[in-house]
Formats: C-alpha cells, structure tokens, sequence
C-alpha cells in the first residue's frame, strides 16, 4: 500500500504538475480543487499527508487547517511568498510544515516523506501499544493475582509484534492489503514484516 496525499488547491496547473510528480515517485494522489470537495475526499481516502494551498475560493486555509487537524490529517501548508506570518501561524495550529510558491517538487517531497514517516511511526507506536495491553489484560486473566505463577513473564516488543501481526492477518484471512490497512503500515512493510517474523498465512 503506498503512501497517500491529498492536494487541495484551486489551481489547476499546480494540482496537475505537484500530483503527477507525486505520482511519479510512488505515491497515491487525491486532488480537489477547493475547500469542501477537500473535505470530501479527505473522508473518503484518509491521507497520509494533505498538501494544503493557503488561499482556496470557498472557505480561509487556515479554517481548513484547523478542521483537518482536528479529524487526525496531517497537514503541509503551500503558501506565497508575502504570507509568512500566516504560515507561522499555521504550525502554531498544528500544520507540520509550509512550503513557498512557486513550489520546488523536491523539497516538497523530502517534507512530505519526513511527514509520512512521522505518521507511519505514530501509527504502528500506537497499535504496539494497543497489542501491549491485549496481551498483559489476557495474561494478567489467564494467571490473575491468584494464580499459580504470579511472576511477571517479559516479553519483547517484537515478540507483541509478531503476535499482534499474526492475529490482524489471520482475522482478515490472510489478505495482506486489509491487514495492512488495519496496521496502518503499508502493504510493502507487512510483506517484509512476515518474513523477518517467519510468519505463514
């Protein structure tokens, strides 16, 4: 499963060049050209990372910024050059990062890389942590306080990886797309992932 991007921005030759080149290099693009077709497609696709033009026809990018952050999106925010003290303004309302028109595509690239990575690393902290408590709330269940062997078995994080891999796989009956998905990892990285851990399903 690739990484994916949203771009919103009204203008059309930006949202053609910015998205092929995006494309180019691997990842899933989604384009809108204002601010609630924005809000659309982010529901329907979850991004990884939304490329947000500051000065959209229908509704402030800041207004737009606020209301993504707060479903979860990840947000880099493409701005003019007369419009710093907006930007600044932007990562003070949790924007991960603003880049100036007339946009360079690699730098553009490299902040978006670093950004999905932070989000990728977010996500699989959190499902660890989620896999950490479903197998203490089961041990401490299945020996209790009361139990015969009431010392503390430790297990490494990898060991509640695996496991934790292994039970999303098979739950979605094998299919590494799903579980992946589940996983919030990308397809690639289950692959490699069920081979480092042996895993057969």
């Amino acid at each position: 499963m690739a990484d994916s991007i949203l771009l919103i921005d009204n203008d059309a030759d930006v949202l053609r060049a910015v998205g092929d080149y995006f494309e180019g290099i691997g990842y899933e693009v989604g384009r809108a050209d204002a601010a609630e077709a924005g809000f659309e497609a982010f529901d329907r696709m979850r991004p990884d990372v939304v490329i947000l033009d500051l000065h959209l026809p229908d509704l402030g990018g800041l207004d737009v910024l606020e209301r993504l952050r707060s479903q979860g999106g990840s947000v880099i925010l493409l701005t003019g050059q007369g419009d710093i003290e907006t930007a600044v303004r932007a990562m003070q309302l949790g924007a991960e990062h603003f880049v100036t028109k007339p946009v360079d595509l690699n730098h553009l690239a490299a902040a978006t890389a670093r950004v999905c990575d932070k989000v990728g690393l977010a996500r699989q902290n959190a499902l660890l942590r989620e896999a950490l408590d479903r197998l203490l709330r089961g041990a401490g269940g299945a020996g209790g306080a009361g139990g015969s062997d009431g010392r503390h078995k430790p297990l490494a994080l990898a060991e509640v990886e695996r496991v934790h891999i292994e039970k999303t796989l098979r739950f979605h009956g094998g299919n590494r797309t799903r579980a992946a998905q589940e996983l919030g990892i990308s397809r690639a990285t289950l692959i490699n992932k069920i081979k480092v851990y042996g895993l057969d399903i």
